[in-house]
């Protein structure tokens, strides 16, 4: 998104007092690059803002920011959840330390961002949020206390973030990049293994098939045992009937894969026939090899390259969304 957000976050946060002089090139610098933003924030435009936002529920749009150059990413695939779902935009910050003056810093930043943010986003009620200590400390706060619904965050050091997302009690939007294909979220690809939690990632499919009109395709899995063909069988049942009762269209497509193999086979798809969103659970069961090989979703994740990934946590109670 924008450079000169980003030159702001850094003077902002940036220790020590700087000169004069350094100053000023800065605010140069920050001027030349305005038009960077205007560019990036149109891409945004282009596809999500040609009604304004009507019928906001309280429940909020959380953006992990953490100053860094990608998180421009984030913001801009926030934004766009903002407008499909009418919800307030909310720009959040976990504080790792607990001096003051990092908290008044921060807040500050996300001032400037919200600032030229507001600028061309009139219609969008936008919002800043500090939290003391790492993500997993307050991504119960997060759900519980502000209302967020969804945490947008990009795919850098994703193995930091898993275990937020591990405890989490609403879905996590791994984002890299903000081509316009990548912000369309008009092509919905949603694996089917044996596990229950497919009816949670099923709603999320449903959400954003009837706010954004997009199409949904079924993956499900092929499984040789009978008892985890059963269980297919009944996700695959319970999702066909959701979408009809819902008036909401969709395609089934089976993959040759077991439900092991299932996430890189709907990986693959994905980029072959131009999905725009995978929607998957995270791990339930974590075992050591697990955690020396990595966890497939961390895998998924690193591989999406510009595809969204929204991962759904299992081990929680998803909140639903207000409409």
């Amino acid at each position: 998104m924008a450079a000169d957000i980003i030159q702001v976050n850094h003077d902002l946060l940036g220790k020590g007092q700087e000169k004069e002089k350094e100053k000023e090139k800065k605010k140069k610098k920050k001027r030349s690059e305005i038009g960077k933003m205007e560019f990036i924030l149109g891409l945004t435009f282009f596809y999500s803002f040609g009604n304004e936002m009507e019928n906001l529920t309280e429940q909020r749009i959380m953006v992990l920011c953490d100053f860094s150059e990608s998180m421009n990413d984030a913001i801009a695939h926030g934004v766009q959840m903002s407008n499909i779902f009418r919800k307030e935009l909310c720009l959040f910050h976990p504080l790792q330390n607990k001096g003051k003056a990092e908290k008044l810093a921060a807040q500050k930043a996300l001032s400037e961002i919200i600032h030229l943010l507001k600028k061309d986003l009139p219609d969008i009620p936008i919002s800043s949020l500090t939290l003391k200590g790492e993500l997993t400390g307050c991504i119960d706060r997060i759900a519980e206390q502000y209302d967020g619904i969804m945490l947008v965050l990009t795919s850098e050091k994703v193995k930091t973030k898993l275990p937020a997302l591990q405890i989490s009690q609403i879905p996590f939007l791994f984002v890299n990049g903000h081509q316009p294909e990548s912000l369309r979220y008009k092509n919905v690809l949603l694996p089917v293994d044996f596990r229950k939690v497919m009816k949670d990632t099923s709603l999320w499919a449903s959400y954003f098939a009837r706010f954004n009109k997009a199409d949904v395709t079924i993956f499900p899995a092929t499984e040789k045992n009978k008892e985890n063909a059963t269980m297919i069988r009944k996700n695959v049942k319970f999702i066909k009937h959701l979408l009809a009762n819902l008036k909401l269209g969709f395609q089934i497509k089976n993959s040759s894969k077991g439900s092991f193999g299932l996430p890189f086979d709907a990986l693959q798809r994905c980029h072959d026939k131009q999905h725009d969103l995978l929607i998957m659970p995270s791990s339930k069961n974590i075992s050591l090899i697990d955690l020396i090989i990595g966890l497939p979703e961390a895998k998924i994740i690193k591989k999406a390259n510009h595809l969204p990934v929204l991962c759904i946590n299992p081990k929680r109670d998803m909140y639903i969304l207000c409409d």
